[in-house]
């Protein structure tokens, strides 16, 4: 998302939470963005039907049992032509996909065409791609940019986690080989998976699970990175409950499951109830913002605005949560396997909890009732900006022109006449942090970054310059914790990946004088020092 102001200052939270809010499965939306799926298939009601049924079976990733099915079908008939690209799109085979439909009957219909577009956008952006290969683990990952191979072992680990977490809590039976493609740029994201590039803008979608896969940004696209292991993992939730439903799940539920399981592959954080859903659905009802859960549309990365897909991923999660602490243990999974089997979300929903979508909303909105109203920090957005914002922006800018060329007392002048409620942004935070190291005040520089509850989100050059001041001063498990925090966030940093300060000077390298290729990645990236861009 653009701004008009320094990416390093005053506004990175905002940004960085649209990238959350918007992770969609068309999106941490982001957003977490989208992290929608495309509208339910419709029950396959004629069982003789080859076509509908191996269209079933791919959405369930039963690729074997999806071949066997066309087999047996006319392979003239149009339907079983657009089911066959659809399969070789689901397996990567996009230049198949393409040929398939390239000409005769079988391209007219709306699927064909949809199908069509985001075969041939996936063979343009896959034809230079590099293939890394976990057969023991059943990942494949492809990567738009060679830079970005660093990144494979953070990334296998978060799939082998997540998926392990998923079938706990969902019940899933992973089908194997788990794809993945990092992507360099919105464009590619959105010639990948169909989602329109102009909706990927506005609610800064950052990762896409659709057609078998996920389709990630990668950190270096952003200026600071984003959580993209948290991202991942609610993407691979779409995957799960794609495979668990044959994709008949709504979009809410798809939504709400994802918010609620891209945090529990791993350790409870700092920032995973903060603020807490139910406090912005009830500032989005307040600014109107709010809509039914079977009104959201076909995806959440095309709502209106990053406010309104921000309220839209609150409500869900809210949703899921209630129904989950409220219901017998096993009950989501339960719902998932009841909507293999039924017409409706309702029918399904009845059958396993015994109320409709209908009843259990008027409870949760009972229970929202209740809640006593906790106030949101105006640098969440959803609301008037805070006093002073527009000044306190253009300082921080003067601030860190003026350290980037090594006058840190004066910086330090231009930061003391910002507000201090402002430093709840952790941009704000960092700067500050780095002009006080620079002007030798080490211990104050800790003491701001000390306390993550006093960041409004995470970020990760505050984590990254939290861990370093803390081996520097021999504390190893903050200083351990505080770089996976930071890798997770923006891993393709020098300051994160390197365990180094990034100014002028530095050598770029670990604290043991050794570099790894997350460092040698980072390095090769040559991202400027603060006021040095």
């Amino acid at each position: 998302m653009k701004r008009t102001f320094s990416k390093r200052a005053l506004g990175l939270v905002a940004c960085a939470l649209a990238l959350s809010a918007a992770l969609v499965v068309p999106a941490r939306a982001g957003a977490g963005a989208s992290n929608e799926p495309t509208p339910p298939s419709k029950p396959i009601l004629d069982i003789g039907n080859h076509a509908a049924r191996a269209s079933e079976l791919t959405v369930a990733q039963e690729y074997e049992a999806a071949h066997a099915e066309l087999a047996k079908a006319d392979p003239n008939d149009p339907a079983v032509v657009v089911a066959k690209a659809r399969l070789a799109l689901y397996e990567e085979n996009c230049d198949l996909a393409v040929s398939l439909l390239g000409h005769g009957e079988a391209a007219l219909s709306d699927e064909a065409r949809l199908i069509g577009d985001v075969a041939r956008g996936c063979a343009r952006v896959t034809a230079a791609t590099i293939v890394d290969k976990d057969e023991a683990n059943g990942i494949v990952i492809r990567y738009h940019d060679e830079a970005d191979r660093a990144l494979g072992p953070l990334l296998v680990d978060t799939v082998l986690k997540a998926r392990t977490s998923l079938a706990r809590d969902l019940g899933v039976e992973w089908k194997k080989p788990t794809r993945i493609t990092v992507v360099r740029d919105l464009l590619s994201l959105s010639a990948m998976t169909g989602l329109p590039y102009s909706a990927a803008q506005t609610t800064g979608t950052v990762a896409v699970a659709k057609w078998g896969r996920v389709a990630i940004l990668s950190p270096r696209a952003s200026n600071r990175g984003f959580a993209f292991r948290d991202t991942l993992t609610h993407e691979l939730t779409h995957l799960a409950i794609a495979m668990q439903t044959h994709d008949r799940a709504p979009l809410w539920l798809h939504e709400g499951v994802a918010r609620r399981e891209e945090v529990r592959w791993r350790e409870v954080g700092h920032f995973d109830d903060r603020p807490t859903p139910e406090s912005v659905v009830l500032r989005g009802m307040e600014m109107k913002l709010d809509l039914p859960l079977d009104k959201l549309g076909p995806s959440i990365a095309m709502l209106p605005s990053a406010d309104a897909a921000t309220v839209a991923f609150a409500e869900v999660t809210s949703f899921v949560r209630f129904f989950v602490e409220s219901s017998p243990e096993g009950a989501l999974s339960k719902l998932l396997v009841a909507l293999r089997e039924t017409k409706e979300v309702d029918e399904a929903l009845s059958r396993t909890s015994g109320e409709t979508l209908a009843q259990w909303d008027v409870r949760w909105r009972a229970h929202l009732a209740k809640r006593p109203k906790e106030p949101l920090s105006p640098l969440l957005g959803l609301g008037a900006s805070p006093p002073g914002l527009g000044d306190s922006r253009e300082r921080a800018r003067l601030a860190e022109l003026l350290l980037g060329r090594d006058h840190a007392a004066e910086a330090l002048m231009e930061l003391d006449k910002v507000p201090s409620d402002l430093l709840g942004d952790p941009s704000l935070r960092y700067l500050r942090a780095r002009v006080l190291e620079a002007s030798g005040d080490t211990k104050a520089a800790e003491t701001l970054l000390e306390d993550p509850k006093l960041w409004v989100a995470s970020y990760g050059p505050c984590w990254a310059m939290r861990g370093r001041l803390a081996r520097a001063r021999g504390d190893g498990a903050t200083a351990d914790a505080s770089f996976e925090q930071a890798r997770a966030h923006d891993p393709l940093s020098v300051e994160s990946a390197c365990e180094t300060s990034p100014a002028p000077g530095t050598n770029g390298k670990g604290t043991d004088g050794r570099s790894d290729p997350l460092c040698d990645a980072a390095r090769r990236r040559y991202d400027p020092d603060i006021g040095r861009e």
